[in-house]
């Protein structure tokens, strides 16, 4: 009953705060990017520089296909502004090399929409040039990668890439593997491989996509700043010094203070999950691993707060861990870079467990499992800051 009381008396004196509205405030404004500024498909400002080095009625044929088919739709032409430059050229295949010198130029080139043949949803603009000059002129001024295209005297299409040179390997590689054989041999190649999917393919939108992370954010980070803060506002206001002659004990005060926490993380996380995500999420286990997640990391944030007696002498450690914790983020968007260590921030498996959530089909095992872990660490963190507070209640 005491630490209910005091889990009470501790709300009510959050609710005449600032921290609290802050909290729930700043939720409302992420809701509010993610409905408005966030489209949940790509808008793909995406666009190649391309050659045709035949005659208009071949280029109409070549083109013809893929604009009955909806593929390829013709759009009113595109001015450039191209720069003056002065570069040379590589052939990687003969090491010959090629000088140009451009004067400051405007083009006005042909404009192709081209959408992608699975989704049906925008891909690229294809702009395509009068003379091989202006493509190389346009692609290096604007740091794309252009490519001329012919027929061989078999009438087969032949390419030309011109690229920056910061390309990565893997892209080059690419080029090479699509164009070595005719596009035929290519997609007979590409249909004659058996595919079988392992369980339904899922793929979550743009907004989606980005809840795990917003919950992450308001959840551990911000629970680890907001407790310190409410510690070293306690500390300032004397409140610390009064409580060591009270009889209750320091576990009960600590842990009213982390179910403050945690009721502010449950209210600002519903804020931008549930109008995001709907009934999709398994809900249950969604407030599952954000009590435990906020339970650790509010514990962490206790840990820290005693050894510090104010707000600004502890910059340099709370900016630290939250920058530190947020890392994993990178990964989380740009799944190619996953090193084995990045895995041993606590972030990471959150940011996966949180993602396998709003998933239809979630893993729960690994959420499971993950929770226990964060519950085991955050009674261990606040063990130690009980201890800690023991002994510097005082300062």
């Amino acid at each position: 009953m005491k630490l209910l009381s005091s889990y009470i008396k501790e709300m009510k004196i959050a609710a005449r705060g600032f921290y609290f509205y802050i909290e729930v405030g700043f939720a409302v404004i992420l809701l509010l990017i993610l409905l408005v500024a966030v489209n949940e498909s790509s808008v793909s400002k995406n666009y190649e520089f391309l050659y045709y080095d035949m005659s208009d009625e071949l280029f109409d044929v070549y083109y013809s296909s893929s604009i009955e088919d909806g593929f390829v739709e013709v759009s009113d032409n595109t001015s450039f502004e191209a720069k003056a430059l002065s570069f040379e050229v590589t052939n990687e295949e003969t090491g010959a090399v090629t000088s140009y010198d451009f004067d400051k130029t405007t083009y006005d080139v042909k404009t192709y929409m081209m959408y992608d043949r699975d989704t049906g949803e925008f891909n690229k603009y294809l702009y395509i040039t009068d003379t091989e000059e202006a493509m190389i002129h346009l692609s290096y001024a604007e740091k794309k990668v252009g490519a001329t295209t012919r027929f061989s005297d078999d009438y087969d299409v032949e390419y030309d890439y011109f690229i920056q040179g910061f390309e990565t390997q893997r892209l080059r590689d690419l080029m090479y593997v699509v164009h070595n054989e005719s596009q035929d041999v290519l997609m007979e190649t590409v249909n004659s491989i058996e595919v079988r999917k392992l369980g339904e393919v899922e793929i979550l939108n743009n907004r989606e996509n980005l809840v795990p992370v917003m919950i992450v954010f308001m959840g551990s980070l911000m629970g680890f700043f907001i407790v310190m803060a409410y510690i070293f506002l306690d500390k300032a206001e004397g409140v610390i010094r009064a409580f060591a002659v009270t009889p209750s004990s320091v576990w009960k005060y600590l842990l009213s203070k982390i179910m403050v926490i945690t009721t502010t993380v449950l209210v600002s996380s519903s804020i931008i999950a549930i109008p995001v995500m709907g009934l999709q999420p398994n809900y249950l286990l969604f407030y599952l691993l954000l009590i435990v997640t906020t339970f650790a990391f509010a514990a962490l944030g206790l840990l820290v707060a005693s050894y510090f007696d104010s707000i600004s002498k502890s910059f340099g450690v709370l900016y630290g861990t939250m920058i530190a914790l947020m890392i994993p983020a990178f990964s989380y968007f740009i799944p190619s870079f996953d090193p084995v260590w990045l895995r041993f921030f606590p972030t990471y498996p959150m940011l996966q467990g949180f993602k396998e959530i709003i998933m239809v089909n979630t893993d729960v095992g690994y959420v499971l499992a993950y929770s226990g872990v964060f519950l085991v660490s955050g009674l261990i963190l606040f063990l130690l800051a009980n201890i800690r507070f023991k002994k510097t209640l005082t300062v």
